[in-house]
Protein backbone atom coordinates (compact mmCIF):
# COMPACT_ATOMS: atom_id res chain seq x y z
CA UNK A 1 0.00 0.00 0.00
CA UNK A 2 1.28 3.45 -0.91
CA UNK A 3 0.76 5.88 1.98
CA UNK A 4 1.83 9.43 2.74
CA UNK A 5 1.68 11.24 6.04
CA UNK A 6 3.31 14.36 7.31
CA UNK A 7 3.30 17.05 9.93
CA UNK A 8 1.44 20.29 9.75
CA UNK A 9 4.18 22.35 8.10
CA UNK A 10 2.44 24.11 5.21
CA UNK A 11 3.63 26.19 2.30
CA UNK A 12 1.48 27.97 -0.27
CA UNK A 13 0.36 25.75 -3.10
CA UNK A 14 -0.67 25.90 -6.65
CA UNK A 15 0.14 25.22 -9.96
CA UNK A 16 2.37 37.43 -17.39
CA UNK A 17 2.88 40.10 -19.16
CA UNK A 18 3.50 43.78 -19.57
CA UNK A 19 1.54 46.15 -17.42
CA UNK A 20 1.36 50.66 -15.99
CA UNK A 21 0.87 51.43 -12.42
CA UNK A 22 -2.53 53.09 -12.65
CA UNK A 23 -3.07 53.93 -9.01
CA UNK A 24 -1.98 53.19 -5.49
CA UNK A 25 -3.84 51.31 -2.79
CA UNK A 26 -6.70 52.64 -0.71
CA UNK A 27 -5.40 55.65 1.17
CA UNK A 28 -7.67 54.74 4.04
CA UNK A 29 -6.26 51.24 4.44
CA UNK A 30 -4.36 50.58 7.64
CA UNK A 31 -0.69 49.86 6.91
CA UNK A 32 0.99 47.09 8.84
CA UNK A 33 4.27 47.76 10.64
CA UNK A 34 7.53 45.87 10.32
CA UNK A 35 7.00 44.34 13.78
CA UNK A 36 3.95 42.40 12.60
CA UNK A 37 5.32 41.48 9.18
CA UNK A 38 4.99 44.73 7.28
CA UNK A 39 3.45 45.48 3.91
CA UNK A 40 4.91 44.02 0.72
CA UNK A 41 4.14 45.51 -2.70
CA UNK A 42 4.80 43.39 -5.77
CA UNK A 43 4.26 43.71 -9.50
CA UNK A 44 1.50 41.70 -11.13
CA UNK A 45 -0.35 41.67 -14.40
CA UNK A 46 -4.15 41.94 -14.61
CA UNK A 47 -5.59 38.43 -14.08
CA UNK A 48 -8.12 37.03 -16.52
CA UNK A 49 -10.20 36.00 -13.52
CA UNK A 50 -9.87 34.89 -9.89
CA UNK A 51 -11.89 31.68 -10.19
CA UNK A 52 -9.77 28.70 -9.10
CA UNK A 53 -11.38 26.37 -11.63
CA UNK A 54 -11.20 28.84 -14.49
CA UNK A 55 -7.65 30.06 -14.02
CA UNK A 56 -5.09 29.12 -16.66
CA UNK A 57 -2.48 31.88 -16.44
CA UNK A 58 0.17 33.13 -14.06
CA UNK A 59 -1.36 36.53 -13.25
CA UNK A 60 -4.26 34.87 -11.44
CA UNK A 61 -2.37 31.83 -10.14
CA UNK A 62 0.07 33.93 -8.12
CA UNK A 63 -2.82 35.50 -6.24
CA UNK A 64 -4.99 32.40 -5.90
CA UNK A 65 -2.30 30.26 -4.34
CA UNK A 66 -2.01 32.73 -1.48
CA UNK A 67 -5.79 32.86 -0.96
CA UNK A 68 -6.32 29.07 -1.08
CA UNK A 69 -4.80 25.86 0.27
CA UNK A 70 -5.46 22.59 -1.55
CA UNK A 71 -5.48 18.98 -0.45
CA UNK A 72 -1.75 18.79 -1.09
CA UNK A 73 1.07 21.23 -1.70
CA UNK A 74 4.55 21.19 -3.22
CA UNK A 75 7.72 21.11 -1.18
CA UNK A 76 9.85 23.34 -3.41
CA UNK A 77 13.07 21.84 -2.11
CA UNK A 78 12.20 18.28 -3.18
CA UNK A 79 9.34 19.00 -5.66
CA UNK A 80 7.28 16.34 -3.93
CA UNK A 81 3.65 16.54 -2.88
CA UNK A 82 3.32 16.94 0.89
CA UNK A 83 0.32 17.36 3.22
CA UNK A 84 -1.86 20.47 3.25
CA UNK A 85 -5.60 20.20 3.99
CA UNK A 86 -5.08 16.45 3.67
CA UNK A 87 -2.81 15.33 6.49
CA UNK A 88 -2.26 11.90 4.92
CA UNK A 89 -3.34 9.70 2.03
CA UNK A 90 -2.99 6.15 0.82
CA UNK A 91 -3.60 3.96 -2.22
CA UNK A 92 -3.09 0.27 -2.93
CA UNK A 93 -3.35 0.41 -6.71
CA UNK A 94 -2.76 4.06 -7.81
CA UNK A 95 -6.45 4.04 -8.83
CA UNK A 96 -8.45 4.49 -5.62
CA UNK A 97 -7.01 7.10 -3.30
CA UNK A 98 -8.14 7.95 0.22
CA UNK A 99 -7.32 11.38 1.66
CA UNK A 100 -7.63 12.06 5.39
CA UNK A 101 -8.38 15.74 5.99
CA UNK A 102 -7.40 17.91 8.94
CA UNK A 103 -10.32 19.15 11.04
CA UNK A 104 -9.00 22.66 11.67
CA UNK A 105 -9.05 24.30 8.24
CA UNK A 106 -11.64 27.01 7.75
CA UNK A 107 -12.51 29.42 5.00
CA UNK A 108 -11.95 33.09 5.65
CA UNK A 109 -15.64 33.47 6.59
CA UNK A 110 -15.26 30.81 9.30
CA UNK A 111 -16.95 27.94 7.43
CA UNK A 112 -15.19 24.56 7.88
CA UNK A 113 -13.37 22.86 5.02
CA UNK A 114 -14.66 19.28 4.77
CA UNK A 115 -14.55 16.36 2.38
CA UNK A 116 -17.92 17.43 1.00
CA UNK A 117 -16.38 20.83 0.24
CA UNK A 118 -14.03 19.18 -2.26
CA UNK A 119 -16.82 17.00 -3.71
CA UNK A 120 -18.99 20.06 -4.33
CA UNK A 121 -16.11 22.11 -5.76
CA UNK A 122 -14.82 19.43 -8.14
CA UNK A 123 -18.30 18.70 -9.48
CA UNK A 124 -19.04 22.40 -9.98
CA UNK A 125 -15.79 22.91 -11.90
CA UNK A 126 -16.49 19.94 -14.17
CA UNK A 127 -20.14 20.86 -14.88
CA UNK A 128 -20.11 22.05 -18.54
CA UNK A 129 -22.73 24.69 -17.73
CA UNK A 130 -20.05 26.50 -15.70
CA UNK A 131 -17.50 26.50 -18.57
CA UNK A 132 -14.42 26.29 -16.35
CA UNK A 133 -11.12 26.14 -18.25
CA UNK A 134 -9.57 23.90 -15.59
CA UNK A 135 -12.24 21.21 -15.90
CA UNK A 136 -10.03 18.94 -18.01
CA UNK A 137 -7.57 18.54 -15.13
CA UNK A 138 -10.30 16.38 -13.51
CA UNK A 139 -10.64 14.05 -16.50
CA UNK A 140 -9.10 11.03 -14.77
CA UNK A 141 -11.88 10.83 -12.16
CA UNK A 142 -14.44 8.07 -12.72
CA UNK A 143 -17.62 9.69 -14.02
CA UNK A 144 -15.98 12.73 -15.61
CA UNK A 145 -17.23 11.81 -19.08
CA UNK A 146 -20.71 11.08 -17.72
CA UNK A 147 -20.94 14.66 -16.45
CA UNK A 148 -19.27 16.38 -19.40
CA UNK A 149 -20.85 14.36 -22.19
CA UNK A 150 -23.87 12.80 -20.52
CA UNK A 151 -26.60 13.71 -18.07
CA UNK A 152 -24.89 12.85 -14.78
CA UNK A 153 -24.84 15.63 -12.19
CA UNK A 154 -21.84 14.38 -10.19
CA UNK A 155 -18.71 12.34 -10.78
CA UNK A 156 -19.06 8.86 -9.34
CA UNK A 157 -15.36 8.73 -8.46
CA UNK A 158 -15.37 11.76 -6.12
CA UNK A 159 -16.86 10.74 -2.76
CA UNK A 160 -17.03 12.04 0.81
CA UNK A 161 -16.74 8.95 3.01
CA UNK A 162 -17.29 11.05 6.09
CA UNK A 163 -16.70 14.66 7.13
CA UNK A 164 -12.92 14.39 6.92
CA UNK A 165 -12.33 11.46 4.55
CA UNK A 166 -12.30 11.99 0.79
CA UNK A 167 -12.11 9.11 -1.68
CA UNK A 168 -11.00 9.72 -5.28
CA UNK A 169 -11.40 6.89 -7.78
CA UNK A 170 -9.62 7.19 -11.13
CA UNK A 171 -10.42 5.60 -14.47
CA UNK A 172 -6.81 4.41 -14.76
CA UNK A 173 -3.83 4.17 -12.40
CA UNK A 174 -2.11 7.51 -11.91
CA UNK A 175 0.69 7.82 -9.39
CA UNK A 176 1.13 11.56 -9.98
CA UNK A 177 -2.28 12.43 -8.49
CA UNK A 178 -1.00 14.03 -5.23
CA UNK A 179 1.21 16.40 -7.28
CA UNK A 180 -1.59 17.23 -9.72
CA UNK A 181 -3.92 18.11 -6.84
CA UNK A 182 -1.70 21.12 -6.02
CA UNK A 183 -3.01 22.90 -9.13
CA UNK A 184 -5.46 25.81 -8.72
CA UNK A 185 -8.32 23.88 -10.36
CA UNK A 186 -8.50 21.68 -7.24
CA UNK A 187 -8.67 24.49 -4.66
CA UNK A 188 -11.80 24.24 -2.45
CA UNK A 189 -14.58 26.83 -2.61
CA UNK A 190 -17.01 27.63 0.23
CA UNK A 191 -20.75 27.10 -0.05
CA UNK A 192 -21.37 30.84 -0.37
CA UNK A 193 -19.42 30.90 -3.62
CA UNK A 194 -22.08 28.89 -5.44
CA UNK A 195 -24.72 31.51 -4.63
CA UNK A 196 -23.02 34.30 -6.61
CA UNK A 197 -19.87 33.38 -8.51
CA UNK A 198 -19.46 36.86 -9.98
CA UNK A 199 -19.37 38.41 -6.51
CA UNK A 200 -17.11 35.61 -5.28
CA UNK A 201 -14.36 36.23 -7.78
CA UNK A 202 -14.40 39.97 -7.08
CA UNK A 203 -13.37 39.11 -3.52
CA UNK A 204 -12.64 35.36 -3.26
CA UNK A 205 -13.21 33.70 0.09
CA UNK A 206 -10.47 31.12 0.36
CA UNK A 207 -8.81 28.97 3.01
CA UNK A 208 -5.21 30.06 2.48
CA UNK A 209 -2.55 32.00 4.36
CA UNK A 210 -3.97 35.31 3.15
CA UNK A 211 -7.47 36.72 2.84
CA UNK A 212 -8.75 39.49 0.59
CA UNK A 213 -8.76 43.02 1.95
CA UNK A 214 -11.63 44.52 0.00
CA UNK A 215 -12.39 43.75 -3.62
CA UNK A 216 -10.10 43.24 -6.62
CA UNK A 217 -9.65 46.75 -8.07
CA UNK A 218 -9.27 45.93 -11.75
CA UNK A 219 -6.14 47.30 -13.42
CA UNK A 220 -5.08 48.81 -10.08
CA UNK A 221 -4.39 46.33 -7.27
CA UNK A 222 -5.36 43.21 -5.35
CA UNK A 223 -4.73 43.59 -1.61
CA UNK A 224 -4.67 40.82 0.97
CA UNK A 225 -4.02 40.47 4.70
CA UNK A 226 -2.60 37.51 6.60
CA UNK A 227 -5.35 35.16 7.81
CA UNK A 228 -4.52 34.68 11.47
CA UNK A 229 -6.75 31.60 11.82
CA UNK A 230 -4.84 29.67 9.16
CA UNK A 231 -3.81 26.50 11.04
CA UNK A 232 -0.38 25.86 9.54
CA UNK A 233 2.88 26.27 11.42
CA UNK A 234 4.38 28.61 8.80
CA UNK A 235 2.08 31.59 8.32
CA UNK A 236 3.02 34.15 5.70
CA UNK A 237 5.86 36.44 6.74
CA UNK A 238 4.40 39.73 5.43
CA UNK A 239 1.30 40.95 7.23
CA UNK A 240 -0.07 42.51 4.05
CA UNK A 241 0.57 41.90 0.34
CA UNK A 242 -0.38 44.42 -2.31
CA UNK A 243 -0.33 43.05 -5.87
CA UNK A 244 0.13 46.23 -7.91
CA UNK A 245 -1.21 45.86 -11.44
CA UNK A 246 0.84 47.43 -14.25
CA UNK A 247 0.31 47.59 -18.00
CA UNK A 248 3.97 48.47 -18.64
CA UNK A 249 6.66 46.35 -17.04
CA UNK A 250 9.25 49.09 -17.67
CA UNK A 251 7.27 51.38 -15.40
CA UNK A 252 7.34 48.70 -12.72
CA UNK A 253 11.12 48.45 -13.14
CA UNK A 254 11.62 52.18 -12.61
CA UNK A 255 9.20 52.12 -9.65
CA UNK A 256 11.33 49.47 -7.91
CA UNK A 257 14.41 51.54 -8.68
CA UNK A 258 12.73 54.58 -7.13
CA UNK A 259 11.58 52.62 -4.05
CA UNK A 260 7.88 52.90 -4.93
CA UNK A 261 7.50 49.13 -5.49
CA UNK A 262 9.19 46.35 -3.55
CA UNK A 263 9.49 43.47 -6.03
CA UNK A 264 9.45 42.90 -9.79
CA UNK A 265 9.86 39.24 -10.73
CA UNK A 266 9.84 39.69 -14.52
CA UNK A 267 12.66 42.02 -15.55
CA UNK A 268 12.17 42.75 -19.27
CA UNK A 269 14.96 41.36 -21.54
CA UNK A 270 16.31 44.76 -22.57
CA UNK A 271 16.83 45.68 -18.90
CA UNK A 272 18.79 42.56 -17.94
CA UNK A 273 22.22 43.91 -18.89
CA UNK A 274 21.75 46.85 -16.52
CA UNK A 275 20.33 45.19 -13.41
CA UNK A 276 23.61 45.01 -11.54
CA UNK A 277 24.42 48.67 -12.19
CA UNK A 278 20.86 49.68 -11.28
CA UNK A 279 20.31 47.50 -8.20
CA UNK A 280 23.69 46.43 -6.83
CA UNK A 281 22.96 43.36 -4.70
CA UNK A 282 19.17 43.71 -4.93
CA UNK A 283 18.67 41.35 -7.86
CA UNK A 284 18.84 37.63 -8.58
CA UNK A 285 18.64 35.22 -11.52
CA UNK A 286 16.50 32.08 -11.40
CA UNK A 287 16.09 29.04 -13.60
CA UNK A 288 12.52 28.08 -14.42
CA UNK A 289 10.59 25.27 -16.08
CA UNK A 290 9.56 27.45 -19.07
CA UNK A 291 10.57 25.44 -22.14
CA UNK A 292 10.91 27.34 -25.44
CA UNK A 293 10.96 25.27 -28.61
CA UNK A 294 10.54 25.16 -32.39
CA UNK A 295 7.96 22.56 -33.40
CA UNK A 296 7.29 20.83 -36.70
CA UNK A 297 3.93 20.25 -38.39
CA UNK A 298 4.44 16.52 -38.87
CA UNK A 299 1.24 16.38 -40.91
CA UNK A 300 3.33 18.08 -43.65
CA UNK A 301 5.19 15.44 -45.70
CA UNK A 302 8.47 17.38 -45.92
CA UNK A 303 8.97 17.21 -42.13
CA UNK A 304 8.30 13.49 -41.62
CA UNK A 305 11.96 12.38 -41.70
CA UNK A 306 13.55 12.52 -38.22
CA UNK A 307 16.97 13.09 -39.81
CA UNK A 308 15.72 16.36 -41.29
CA UNK A 309 14.58 17.44 -37.81
CA UNK A 310 17.94 16.37 -36.35
CA UNK A 311 19.75 18.46 -38.97
CA UNK A 312 17.68 21.56 -38.27
CA UNK A 313 18.34 21.24 -34.54
CA UNK A 314 22.08 20.82 -35.05
CA UNK A 315 22.14 23.91 -37.30
CA UNK A 316 21.03 26.21 -34.45
CA UNK A 317 23.74 27.91 -32.40
CA UNK A 318 21.74 28.36 -29.21
CA UNK A 319 24.58 30.01 -27.30
CA UNK A 320 25.05 32.68 -29.96
CA UNK A 321 21.36 33.60 -29.99
CA UNK A 322 21.19 33.63 -26.20
CA UNK A 323 24.24 35.85 -25.95
CA UNK A 324 23.25 38.29 -28.69
CA UNK A 325 19.53 38.62 -27.96
CA UNK A 326 19.21 37.71 -24.27
CA UNK A 327 22.57 38.91 -22.96
CA UNK A 328 23.38 35.32 -21.97
CA UNK A 329 20.38 35.07 -19.68
CA UNK A 330 18.75 31.84 -20.89
CA UNK A 331 19.77 28.21 -20.33
CA UNK A 332 20.37 26.27 -23.58
CA UNK A 333 17.99 23.31 -23.77
CA UNK A 334 19.48 19.90 -24.42
CA UNK A 335 16.53 18.04 -22.97
CA UNK A 336 12.74 18.28 -22.83
CA UNK A 337 12.35 17.72 -19.10
CA UNK A 338 13.48 20.94 -17.39
CA UNK A 339 16.79 20.52 -15.54
CA UNK A 340 15.16 22.17 -12.49
CA UNK A 341 13.06 19.02 -12.05
CA UNK A 342 14.74 16.20 -10.11
CA UNK A 343 14.08 13.98 -13.16
CA UNK A 344 15.67 16.49 -15.54
CA UNK A 345 19.01 15.87 -17.26
CA UNK A 346 21.31 18.62 -18.50
CA UNK A 347 22.56 16.90 -21.66
CA UNK A 348 20.11 14.21 -22.74
CA UNK A 349 19.73 15.34 -26.37
CA UNK A 350 22.30 14.01 -28.84
CA UNK A 351 20.99 16.24 -31.63
CA UNK A 352 20.89 19.51 -29.67
CA UNK A 353 24.56 20.44 -30.06
CA UNK A 354 25.66 22.94 -32.72
CA UNK A 355 27.40 21.11 -35.59
CA UNK A 356 26.77 23.02 -38.84
CA UNK A 357 28.87 20.78 -41.10
CA UNK A 358 27.15 17.57 -40.00
CA UNK A 359 23.80 19.35 -40.09
CA UNK A 360 24.28 20.47 -43.71
CA UNK A 361 25.16 16.94 -44.86
CA UNK A 362 22.24 15.42 -42.97
CA UNK A 363 19.80 18.04 -44.30
CA UNK A 364 20.88 17.40 -47.88
CA UNK A 365 20.65 13.61 -47.49
CA UNK A 366 17.16 14.01 -46.00
CA UNK A 367 16.01 16.11 -48.98
CA UNK A 368 15.29 19.18 -46.87
CA UNK A 369 13.16 21.89 -48.54
CA UNK A 370 14.82 24.95 -50.11
CA UNK A 371 12.01 27.24 -48.89
CA UNK A 372 10.50 27.54 -45.43
CA UNK A 373 7.85 29.57 -43.63
CA UNK A 374 8.47 30.11 -39.91
CA UNK A 375 5.61 30.91 -37.53
CA UNK A 376 5.37 32.71 -34.21
CA UNK A 377 2.96 34.75 -32.13
CA UNK A 378 3.35 38.51 -32.29
CA UNK A 379 3.71 41.28 -29.76
CA UNK A 380 5.67 39.37 -27.13
CA UNK A 381 9.25 39.73 -28.37
CA UNK A 382 9.65 36.34 -30.04
CA UNK A 383 10.05 37.59 -33.61
CA UNK A 384 13.68 38.61 -33.14
CA UNK A 385 15.01 35.20 -32.13
CA UNK A 386 12.80 33.35 -34.62
CA UNK A 387 14.38 35.47 -37.36
CA UNK A 388 17.82 34.70 -35.90
CA UNK A 389 17.04 30.97 -36.15
CA UNK A 390 15.89 31.49 -39.74
CA UNK A 391 19.14 33.28 -40.58
CA UNK A 392 21.18 30.42 -39.10
CA UNK A 393 19.20 27.87 -41.09
CA UNK A 394 19.75 29.90 -44.26
CA UNK A 395 23.46 30.15 -43.57
CA UNK A 396 24.11 26.63 -42.27
CA UNK A 397 21.67 24.56 -44.33
CA UNK A 398 21.69 26.48 -47.60
CA UNK A 399 17.96 27.21 -47.50
CA UNK A 400 17.27 29.71 -50.26
CA UNK A 401 14.18 31.50 -49.01
CA UNK A 402 12.65 31.90 -45.55
CA UNK A 403 9.38 33.70 -44.91
CA UNK A 404 7.91 34.69 -41.56
CA UNK A 405 4.32 34.61 -40.35
CA UNK A 406 3.54 36.44 -37.10
CA UNK A 407 0.01 36.39 -35.69
CA UNK A 408 -1.66 37.48 -32.47
CA UNK A 409 -1.86 34.62 -30.00
CA UNK A 410 -5.55 33.78 -30.46
CA UNK A 411 -5.17 33.59 -34.25
CA UNK A 412 -1.95 31.65 -33.82
CA UNK A 413 -3.64 28.94 -31.75
CA UNK A 414 -6.57 28.83 -34.17
CA UNK A 415 -4.13 28.19 -37.01
CA UNK A 416 -2.52 25.35 -35.06
CA UNK A 417 -5.85 23.78 -34.21
CA UNK A 418 -6.91 23.83 -37.88
CA UNK A 419 -3.52 22.36 -38.96
CA UNK A 420 -2.91 25.47 -41.01
CA UNK A 421 0.76 25.77 -40.01
CA UNK A 422 3.01 24.71 -42.90
CA UNK A 423 6.48 25.19 -41.41
CA UNK A 424 8.47 25.26 -38.16
CA UNK A 425 6.76 27.20 -35.36
CA UNK A 426 7.72 28.73 -32.00
CA UNK A 427 5.91 27.86 -28.78
CA UNK A 428 6.65 27.57 -25.07
CA UNK A 429 5.45 25.48 -22.13
CA UNK A 430 5.52 26.21 -18.40
CA UNK A 431 4.78 23.57 -15.78
CA UNK A 432 1.54 24.09 -13.85
CA UNK A 433 2.84 21.54 -11.33
CA UNK A 434 6.31 19.97 -11.04
CA UNK A 435 5.90 16.60 -12.72
CA UNK A 436 7.58 15.08 -15.79
CA UNK A 437 4.09 13.88 -16.75
CA UNK A 438 2.94 17.47 -17.30
CA UNK A 439 6.15 18.31 -19.18
CA UNK A 440 5.40 15.65 -21.81
CA UNK A 441 1.95 14.04 -21.93
CA UNK A 442 -0.13 17.16 -22.85
CA UNK A 443 2.30 18.06 -25.66
CA UNK A 444 3.31 14.78 -27.27
CA UNK A 445 0.73 12.06 -26.53
CA UNK A 446 -1.30 11.13 -29.60
CA UNK A 447 -4.38 13.34 -29.78
CA UNK A 448 -3.47 15.47 -26.74
CA UNK A 449 -5.03 18.98 -26.84
CA UNK A 450 -1.66 20.80 -27.00
CA UNK A 451 -0.01 18.33 -29.40
CA UNK A 452 0.09 20.81 -32.27
CA UNK A 453 2.82 18.89 -34.13
CA UNK A 454 0.55 15.90 -34.69
CA UNK A 455 3.25 13.64 -33.25
CA UNK A 456 2.19 10.04 -32.57
CA UNK A 457 4.36 7.27 -31.16
CA UNK A 458 3.01 4.04 -29.69
CA UNK A 459 6.30 3.52 -27.85
CA UNK A 460 6.12 6.96 -26.24
CA UNK A 461 2.44 6.60 -25.30
CA UNK A 462 3.05 3.17 -23.75
CA UNK A 463 5.94 4.50 -21.66
CA UNK A 464 3.86 7.46 -20.46
CA UNK A 465 1.05 5.07 -19.48
CA UNK A 466 3.52 2.89 -17.60
CA UNK A 467 5.06 5.85 -15.79
CA UNK A 468 1.66 7.31 -14.90
CA UNK A 469 0.56 3.97 -13.43
CA UNK A 470 3.75 3.46 -11.44
CA UNK A 471 4.40 4.45 -7.86
CA UNK A 472 5.91 7.92 -7.85
CA UNK A 473 9.34 6.63 -6.76
CA UNK A 474 9.41 4.11 -9.61
CA UNK A 475 8.12 6.44 -12.32
CA UNK A 476 11.17 8.66 -12.79
CA UNK A 477 13.22 6.24 -14.88
CA UNK A 478 10.24 5.41 -17.09
CA UNK A 479 9.51 9.11 -17.72
CA UNK A 480 13.17 9.54 -18.74
CA UNK A 481 12.82 6.60 -21.15
CA UNK A 482 9.81 8.35 -22.67
CA UNK A 483 11.88 11.53 -22.98
CA UNK A 484 14.60 9.55 -24.79
CA UNK A 485 12.02 8.50 -27.40
CA UNK A 486 11.08 12.15 -27.92
CA UNK A 487 14.70 13.25 -28.18
CA UNK A 488 15.34 10.70 -30.88
CA UNK A 489 12.15 11.43 -32.83
CA UNK A 490 12.50 15.19 -32.13
CA UNK A 491 8.98 16.39 -32.98
CA UNK A 492 10.14 19.70 -31.46
CA UNK A 493 13.57 21.32 -31.27
CA UNK A 494 14.54 22.29 -27.70
CA UNK A 495 15.86 25.88 -27.73
CA UNK A 496 16.26 27.05 -24.12
CA UNK A 497 14.77 27.14 -20.66
CA UNK A 498 13.87 30.69 -19.68
CA UNK A 499 15.66 32.31 -16.79
CA UNK A 500 13.85 35.01 -14.79
CA UNK A 501 15.37 38.03 -13.06
CA UNK A 502 14.05 39.54 -9.85
CA UNK A 503 14.82 43.08 -8.70
CA UNK A 504 13.72 44.42 -5.33
CA UNK A 505 13.90 47.42 -3.05
CA UNK A 506 16.04 47.84 0.07
CA UNK A 507 12.93 47.19 2.21
CA UNK A 508 12.82 43.44 1.57
CA UNK A 509 15.05 40.37 1.90
CA UNK A 510 14.64 36.60 1.43
CA UNK A 511 13.31 37.04 -2.11
CA UNK A 512 13.16 33.74 -3.99
CA UNK A 513 11.35 32.17 -6.96
CA UNK A 514 10.05 28.68 -7.72
CA UNK A 515 10.29 26.74 -10.97
CA UNK A 516 7.00 28.21 -12.22
CA UNK A 517 8.49 31.74 -12.04
CA UNK A 518 6.39 32.60 -8.95
CA UNK A 519 8.04 34.80 -6.32
CA UNK A 520 7.53 33.04 -2.97
CA UNK A 521 5.88 36.10 -1.43
CA UNK A 522 4.91 34.24 1.74
CA UNK A 523 8.62 33.91 2.64
CA UNK A 524 9.69 37.51 1.98
CA UNK A 525 10.92 39.52 4.96
CA UNK A 526 9.90 43.18 5.08
CA UNK A 527 12.63 45.05 6.96
CA UNK A 528 10.96 48.41 7.63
Amino acid sequence: MRTHTGGSRLAAVGAGAALLLTACGDDGAETASAEDGGTLSIYNCEPQNLMPGNNTENCGSRVLEQLFTGLTQIDYETYEAVPAVAESWETEDQTTWTFHLRDDFTFHNGDPVTAQTFVDTFNWVVDPDNAQAGATFHDKFVGYDDVVEGEAQEMEGVRAVDEHTLELELSEPFGQLPVVLTYTSFFPMPEVAFDDMEAFQSSPIGNGRYQMDGEWVHDVEIAMERYEEWPGEDPGAPQRIEWMIYNDVDTAYTDVLAGNLDILGEVPPHRIAGVEDDFGDNWSQHESSRFVYMGFPLYQEEFEDPDLRHAMSMAIDREEIIENIFDGSQTPARSILPPVLPQGRDDACEHCHFDPEAAADLYEDAGGPSELTLYTDSGTGHDEYVEAIGNQWRQNLGIEEIRYESLDFAQYLDLHESEGVTGPYRLGWLLAYPSPQYAMEPLYSAGAPSNYSGYASEEFDELIDQANAADVEEADTIYQEAEDVLLEDLPVIPLWFQDYFIVHSDRVTDVDMDLRSFVRVEDVTVTD
